[in-house]
């Protein structure tokens, strides 16, 4: 099976829609407060990666394999504080695979491409979300030669 990696189209969001709905029920497993599932949550995916696709700052991929959206990497960029110059940032906050075992497989085909787009529109670093207890995902970015930056705890207020 031959994967191809292509730039989102308008009829990709919904299938980017429930890739990303099922990770979310599967972070709502992980951390039941911080990641809580709005009720319309599906809706307000296709709408918000509707509005993302072909927007000037945000570069949004798609995998595919056999006319079927395997993957997704939405990058856009990231304000960082003035109080650290790491040059241009990209953040990767919707990365999603539709199976977490085919990270390995997928993954290093998105993150490639998206490195490769991004260094040639002069951005310097790239920053990638990813939950704590996303075990195949976490493997799968330490296999690639990122480094962990930094951790988020939560609690009830």
């Amino acid at each position: 099976m031959s994967i191809i990696v292509r730039a989102c189209l308008p009829e990709d969001v919904s299938a980017m829609a429930e890739i990303a709905e099922a990770r979310r029920v599967r972070y709502e497993a992980f951390e039941p407060l911080f990641w809580k599932k709005a009720q319309d949550s599906l809706e307000m995916s296709r709408a918000f990666f509707a509005h993302l696709i072909g927007q000037s700052d945000t570069l949004c991929l798609v995998a595919e394999a056999d006319e079927q959206t395997i993957g997704f990497l939405i990058a856009t960029t990231a304000r960082v504080p003035p109080v650290v110059a790491p040059g241009t940032t990209a953040m990767v906050d919707d990365f999603c695979v539709a199976k977490p075992d085919r990270w390995g497989e997928v993954g290093p085909l998105l993150l490639d491409a998206a490195r490769a787009t991004l260094r040639e529109n002069g951005f310097a670093q790239i920053v990638v979300v990813c939950g704590f207890k996303d075990i195949e995902k976490t493997a799968f970015l330490e296999s690639q030669d990122l480094s962990l930056a930094s951790t988020w705890w939560t609690a009830p207020a």
